[in-house]
């Protein structure tokens, strides 16, 4: 779908060729607008705040895939739970090195003791899916070749501070569906060195379908934001809207039986339009005969929207939120 208007920048009139607003806008020359990205920070040695710290790595050449670690404090004192974080964006904005994530994984990696790792997966309009869902699964395998004694791009904070008996992942919004579809992988396919996924955490994961459900709106159900988002990122997903990948309980989808990790913990926020279907995936894990252990649901506020502990981890409803997450990541 291509708009007809067109917008002018420098004098230089600039056609749209698609836009999902209010996430992005793509133009014919090629020029991208993320128009929910917040500004880029560089790692630091110490964070003054919580005495993280964190550096930029490369994860693999081809394709070309990096990360931000974040390395608590108190590694000194003992091996830490290793945590592969996938940011929230809507498969198309934000990224490990913005603001609002990194100061998110400084909080999260000092509250819980954990070594960090969050994941500069690959975006739209250039990558569109599975890239990031593969580039997930790759980090993951590169994680866990750590625990073999003969990893590529060797992470010293990985080699000297980890316990890879305690891994886990993880991520809100798009990114707690990343996780979702790595736990499905990993509960038909091996990591190097044998290595197994301890926790899932999935913070108000993006899942959706064709009809609505629960609560949802009925009016205008086929032109909700999530529904265009997913036309976007993946326009050529068998059954579209209704692919496992978004709607992992539609008809057809795989048994949720398969999450490839011992414990889990879903979230959910009251006022996050993705929140009738968190409590859909939340009953379908607990029928489906899965053997791992379903923490009890996590309310983080009847009042919360979707991502609001990402813009506002200060507050007292932000600070429960990541003090639950903490005591899941032991």
């Amino acid at each position: 779908m291509a708009p007809s208007s067109t917008v002018s920048n420098s004098k230089i009139i600039r056609e749209i060729e698609k836009e999902v607003l209010p996430l992005i806008r793509v133009y014919k020359d090629g020029t991208v607008e993320r128009l929910m990205s917040s500004p880029t920070v560089p790692p630091s040695s110490q964070d003054p705040e919580t005495g993280v710290s964190s550096k930029d790595i490369i994860i693999s050449d081809n394709p070309k895939l990096s990360a931000r670690i974040f390395l608590p404090k108190t590694h000194t004192h003992q091996k830490l739970p290793i945590f592969l974080y996938f940011h929230a964006g809507a498969f198309c904005c934000e990224s490990p090195f913005s603001s609002l994530c990194h100061r998110y994984l400084n909080i999260l990696a000092s509250q819980a003791n954990v070594i960090g790792v969050s994941l500069d997966y690959r975006l739209l309009p250039h990558h569109p899916l599975p890239a990031a869902y593969q580039d997930a699964w790759n980090a993951l395998q590169w994680i866990a070749s750590h625990a073999t004694g003969n990893p590529v791009n060797t992470e010293p904070w990985l080699l000297n501070h980890a316990d890879f008996n305690k891994l886990y992942i993880g991520g809100d919004a798009n990114g707690a569906n990343i996780a979702h579809n790595v736990l499905m992988r990993a509960g038909t396919e091996t990591l190097p060195g044998n290595v197994k996924i301890l926790g899932a955490l999935l913070c108000c994961p993006y899942f959706w379908g064709s009809k609505p459900i629960g609560n949802e709106p009925v009016e205008d159900h086929e032109n909700s934001l999530a529904i265009k988002v997913w036309k976007f990122v993946y326009p050529d997903a068998e059954g579209g809207v209704d692919n496992p990948m978004v709607n992992p309980c539609g008809e057809g989808a795989p048994s949720l039986a398969m999450l490839g990790c011992s414990k889990l913990l879903v979230i959910v926020t009251g006022a996050d339009e993705f929140r009738e279907r968190d409590l859909q995936y939340y009953e379908c894990v607990k029928k489906s005969g899965w053997k791992g252990h379903l923490e009890e649901l996590y309310e983080a506020g009847d009042d919360e929207k979707h991502g609001f502990q990402i813009f506002k981890p200060h507050s007292q409803n932000a600070k429960n939120m990541l003090k639950r997450m903490a005591s899941f990541l032991l």
